[in-house]
Parts: structure tokens; C-alpha cells; sequence
């Protein structure tokens, strides 16, 4: 009986022995893996292979913690149950507590448990059962603190595993958590390195374009290739500042996504892109299924898109459109990536504000030129009528001169006119007296004498009068002689001041236009 007994217990013994050899083999080799893993995804596929072949489980799988819906998701899984319990799987979520994920997240602890059909909050067990499934296992993921998510493990026959393997499989979860901590660090650094590449080269690009639509596409296909998402596009605030309307595209998410975005308009506030205009800064959705208000919704969702992200583009202080990118797979946005997205939208607010200005001074150059060029030809038309006006001076001048001349001769005729009429009277006075001496016959001849002397004494006041007004035409005319001078002086002036406006004025149409070119 003692032989027997010992016996048993050296089987026990060499049954435990083996177990903790295999156990260390298997802890050996996972961590090897998990060291060598070069991504999450590398890493959750390897730990769920190795911990079926290792420890004799059937099927295994991965759930992720969704944040947004505080809910465990499928997403990786390796072996095989059957079509409808793969089915259930992938259509399951479990909240913290719920199910035997759930148990794991909430207890922060490894849960094994013997019959999964125990588990009535399971909406896997049902099915599980009918496909034969019997035991189950499940672990936590942590990653500074926090549970990430969790691998379970199932059975087709009914377990009892030791405490020993209990604890291994604890320190599998352990390994796979650090690997996975070590290996979404490495992401998220090589996102970082991606993103600081992505901005400089939208900087490096936003420099170089040369116009307003050149600044737009090129950004827009920059930031969708190099932030790697699939579909990108611009939305432009209308004129009325009342709606946003779809401009511009990038990439491919199918056809009726992309008819339903040509024909969409968003007011602010609703949709994506209303959302980012109403909050005036970066939005993102893990799924894009959760905007109700959306009417690109339903498109994208049968085209397979997932997450979202908007960016509200400002020139001025003023937002002018939007921009907005789409995944086909569920992302997490880090604070870094987001600060970058948010440094391109400056970048390209930034551009288009420097073409806005640069247009503005297009705009105000063409005015002036506009404006330099009637005052050019104002200039040239009060040119033209200054010479017209010398012209004139000089002929005035001349016709004074030669009414100054006139003047000069009719004085001479005026003296002329005097001296006969002196001689007349002299004439005159001789006959009357001669007449005098001659008595009765002499009567007739005295009365011809005295008129004559009387026309006589008026042709001399008269040309006395004529010689009075000549002398006054002549000093109004050397006033006007005078006067006609100083305004020849003063058109040679304007007409030497407009030559040099005009050589101005030349010059400044010669600088604004090679400013403006």
C-alpha cells in the first residue's frame, strides 16, 4: 500500500515537475517573442498563438478597450470554434464587469472559470455551449495603470488547472501588457517622428505654392497622405457666412461618398465639419457612425470609414472653410497628433491669409495705377491746354503790340489833323480880317471866314479828345503788354512743373507695376 502511495506521489511530483518545465519553456519562449515583436499587432497575434499551443487552449482572442463607449471590442483572434460562435464574437462588446472579459477588466485580475455556460451575462456562452465550448480563461492588459484590454482563452473539454499554471498564465499577461506598453510607446514616438516630418513638409510646401486654390490641394493631399488618412476634403464658408459647401477633395472613400459630400452643405454646429466651426477648433470621432446629424453618415458607413477628423481654417482671425480627414479603420488620436494637425491648420490659415494680402495689395496696386494714370492724363491734358494757352499769349501779345502801333500812328494822324486845323484858323483869322478891311463887299466873305474858324476849333477839340483816348489805349496797352508777360512767364512755369509731374508719375507707374509683377 505505502509502495503504492509513494508512487502517487512520484507521479504527482514528476506530473508537477513536467508541468513547471513546460511552464518555464512556455514563459521562456513568450517573453523571447515578445521581445522581438516589432508592433502591437505582431505581438497580440504571436501571445495568442503560442498560449493555445503551449497551453493546450482551442481558441483565443483580443479585446480592445473602446474609450470613447467605455466597452471591450473584438479585434484579434486566433484558432477556431465554429462560423456562428466566430460571428457572436465579433459582433459582441462588453461593458466593465460583464461577461468574462468584463470580470477581468473589473477585477483587474486573472478569472478562470470551468463551464463558460455559468457565465448567463455572456452573450457568447449560449453559443459556445452548443459548439461545445467548456472552459475559459481570461487576463488582463494594463498599461500605466490602466486596463487596455484583455486575451481570453477557451476550451473544448472542461479544465482544472493548477494554481501553478494559473500564475504562469498570469505572468503571460504581465509579459504580453509590458511588450504591448514597450511596443505602443515605440507608435507613438514613430507617430511623433511622423508627425513633426508631416508638419515641416506642409510648412516646406506652404511656402512654395503661388496661389490661394495651389495652397489649398497641395495641403489638403499633404495632410491626408502624411497623417494617413484616406479621404481628405475642403469645405468654404459661402458668402453669406451661413452654411459651409463642399470645394475641394482628396483620395478615395467610394463613389457615393463622394456624391453625397459634393451635394452636402453643413450649417454650424451640425456634422463634422458644423461641429468644428461652431467650436472653432480640432474635432474628432472614433466612428463616425455616432454623428446623427451627418448626412455623409450612412455613406460612410457602407463605405467601410471609421474615424474622423476636422480642422476649422482661419485667415484673419476669421474662420474661411474647413478641413476634414477620414479613416477606413478605428484610430486613437494622441495629444501630439492632435497638436499637429492643429499646427498644419495655422500653417494653412497662415497661406492663404498671406495670398488674401498679397491679393489686397494687388487690388489696391491696380487702383493706384488706375488712379496714377487719369492723373497722368490730366496732367498731360493741362499740358497740352498750357501750350495752347502760351500759344495764345504769344498771339495776344502780338496783337497788342500791333494795337499799340495803331495807336502810335493815329496819334500822328491826330497831330497832323492839329496842325492843319492850326493853319486852318490861322487861315481863317486872316480872311475874317481882310473881310473887315474890305467893308460891305467883304460881309459874305467874313461870315465863310468865322465857320471856318469854328470848324476849324472843332476839329482841333476834337482831336484833342481823339489824341486823350489814344494816350489811354496806349497805357492800357502797355499795362496788357506788361500783363501778357508775366503770364507767358507763368504758363513756361506750369508747363516746366507738368513735365516734372509727369516724369513722376511715369516713375511711380514704373514702380507699382513691378511691385505688382
Amino acid at each position: 500500500m505505502f509502495g503504492s502511495s509513494k508512487r502517487g506521489v512520484a507521479e504527482r511530483l514528476d506530473a508537477d515537475l513536467a508541468e513547471a518545465r513546460a511552464d518555464v519553456r512556455a514563459i521562456t519562449t513568450i517573453m523571447r517573442k515578445m521581445e522581438s515583436a516589432t508592433s502591437p499587432a505582431e505581438a497580440i497575434d504571436t501571445a495568442l498563438q503560442l498560449v493555445r499551443e503551449l497551453f493546450g487552449w482551442a481558441y483565443g482572442s483580443y479585446w480592445q478597450l473602446d474609450r470613447g463607449a467605455a466597452v471591450l471590442r473584438f479585434a484579434q483572434e486566433s484558432g477556431s470554434v465554429n462560423d456562428d460562435f466566430r460571428r457572436v464574437t465579433m459582433e459582441a462588446s462588453f461593458a466593465e464587469g460583464v461577461g468574462l472579459s468584463g470580470r477581468a477588466w473589473r477585477s483587474r485580475d486573472l478569472v478562470f472559470v470551468r463551464d463558460l455556460a455559468e457565465l448567463t451575462d455572456c452573450v457568447r456562452a449560449p453559443v459556445a455551449s452548443r459548439a461545445g465550448v467548456r472552459s475559459g480563461v481570461c487576463f488582463p492588459l494594463v498599461e500605466d495603470g490602466r486596463v487596455v484590454g484583455t486575451l481570453d482563452f477557451f476550451a473544448m473539454e472542461e479544465l482544472d488547472p493548477s494554481e501553478g499554471r494559473l500564475s504562469v498564465l498570469r505572468s503571460v499577461g504581465q509579459l504580453v501588457s509590458g511588450a504591448m506598453a514597450r511596443l505602443h510607446e515605440a507608435v507613438r514616438q514613430e507617430k511623433a517622428a511622423q508627425d513633426v516630418e508631416a508638419v515641416s513638409t506642409v510648412i516646406r510646401k506652404m511656402t512654395q505654392v503661388k496661389s490661394r486654390d495651389e495652397a489649398l490641394r497641395v495641403a489638403l493631399e499633404t495632410i491626408r497622405a502624411d497623417f494617413d488618412w484616406q479621404y481628405g476634403s475642403f469645405w468654404q464658408l459661402n458668402d453669406a457666412g451661413s452654411e459651409l459647401r463642399f470645394a475641394l477633395e482628396s483620395g478615395d472613400a467610394g463613389a457615393e461618398f463622394r456624391r453625397v459630400t459634393m451635394s452636402a452643405s453643413f450649417a454650424k454646429g451640425v456634422g463634422l465639419s458644423g461641429r468644428a466651426w461652431a467650436r472653432g477648433d480640432l474635432v474628432f470621432v472614433e466612428d463616425l457612425g455616432e454623428l446623427t446629424d451627418c448626412v455623409r453618415r450612412p455613406a460612410a458607413q457602407a463605405a467601410g470609414v471609421k474615424s474622423g477628423v476636422c480642422l476649422p481654417i482661419l485667415v484673419g482671425g476669421q474662420i474661411v472653410g474647413t478641413m476634414d480627414f477620414f479613416a477606413t479603420r478605428t484610430l486613437i488620436m494622441y495629444p501630439g497628433r492632435e497638436s499637429a494637425l492643429r499646427n498644419t491648420a495655422f500653417l494653412v490659415g497662415q497661406a492663404l491669409e498671406r495670398f488674401a494680402s498679397t491679393e489686397q495689395l494687388h487690388h489696391a496696386g491696380r487702383t493706384l495705377l488706375d488712379s496714377i494714370g487719369d492723373v497722368q492724363r490730366n496732367v498731360t491734358s493741362a499740358a497740352t491746354v498750357a501750350a495752347r494757352s502760351e500759344q495764345l499769349t504769344e498771339e495776344a501779345n502780338q496783337q497788342v503790340a500791333a494795337l499799340g502801333q495803331a495807336s502810335a500812328e493815329i496819334n500822328e494822324v491826330v497831330r497832323s489833323i492839329q496842325a492843319i486845323a492850326a493853319q486852318t484858323n490861322l487861315l481863317a483869322l486872316n480872311a475874317t480880317i481882310e473881310a473887315a478891311r474890305a467893308g460891305e463887299a467883304g460881309k459874305g466873305f467874313a461870315v465863310v471866314a468865322g465857320e471856318v474858324k469854328e470848324l476849324s476849333s472843332e476839329t482841333e477839340r476834337a482831336t484833342t479828345e481823339v489824341s486823350s483816348k489814344v494816350s489811354t489805349i496806349q497805357a492800357r496797352v502797355d499795362a496788357v503788354t506788361a500783363s501778357l508777360s508775366e503770364i507767358h512767364t507763368a504758363v513756361e512755369e506750369i508747363n516746366e512743373t507738368q513735365k516734372l509731374i509727369g516724369g513722376v508719375l511715369a516713375d511711380q507707374i514704373a514702380v507699382t507695376g513691378a511691385l505688382l509683377n
